[in-house]
Order: C-alpha cells, then structure tokens, then sequence
C-alpha cells in the first residue's frame, strides 16, 4: 500500500470562527478538506515523473465525526487505493489524539504537464 501521512496544528485561522465570529472556534471541515488534499497530493508525488505529470483533484467525499479545537495536533493519512489509467483513488483519514475525528474517499487524475500547459 502506499501511504502518506502528515500532521497540522489548528490555528484560528483554520476554525469556523472565521466564517461568523460568534460560531465557536473549532476546526472547519473546509481545513481538513484542504489538508486532506495536499497530504493526497504529496502521497502520489512520491510515485509519479513529477517532470512528466501533476496530479490535479476531482473529488472529495468527507464524513466530519468529531471535533478539534485550537492547537491541537491533525495527524492526516492519505492511501492510495487503486490506480486505473490516470484516476487515483484514495482513502483518506484524519485523527486527533488518536482518535478518528474525519474520513473520507479522495479521487485525483494524474494529468500530463504537457497537456496542462496547453490548458494555460
């Protein structure tokens, strides 16, 4: 299996609090939607001719269980499931002290530099 996995510190700036000040200050699944992208993206790095290709995201489907606050420590593990042709699908979970507090299926397309230059 290949497996990635990477740990973030919630800050305010990651919490819902951001969206409307009297919302507590507790981190939003928009971050870890993020967080659970870039950790899915630097997985496949490590497999890919990062000269030859990006890989780009398509979708996220994300259950948000339980909740963290203000410093605390989001240890985020991407696994890549299965690779067919250019689609990637992973499976993607986000623990808090240990405990599982998101999951979610991640797919990516392994899309060639060259035709993203071409799209530019």
């Amino acid at each position: 299996m290949k497996i990635y996995h990477e740990s973030f510190k919630v800050k305010s700036e990651d919490c819902i609090s951001q969206i409307e000040p009297n919302l507590p200050s507790l981190l939003g699944t928009y971050t870890l939607v993020k967080w659970m992208e870039i950790v899915s993206a630097k997985n496949i790095n490590q497999y890919i001719d990062r000269n030859k290709y990006i890989s780009v995201g398509k979708e996220v489907c994300i259950e948000h269980k339980n909740m963290a606050t203000i410093d605390d420590e989001i240890e985020i593990k991407s696994t890549i499931i299965s690779e067919e042709k250019r689609k990637i699908l992973l499976e993607v979970e986000a623990l808090c002290n240990q405990k599982t507090i998101a999951t979610a299926t991640h797919k990516r397309i392994k899309l060639p530099l060259k035709i993203l230059e071409k799209m530019l």
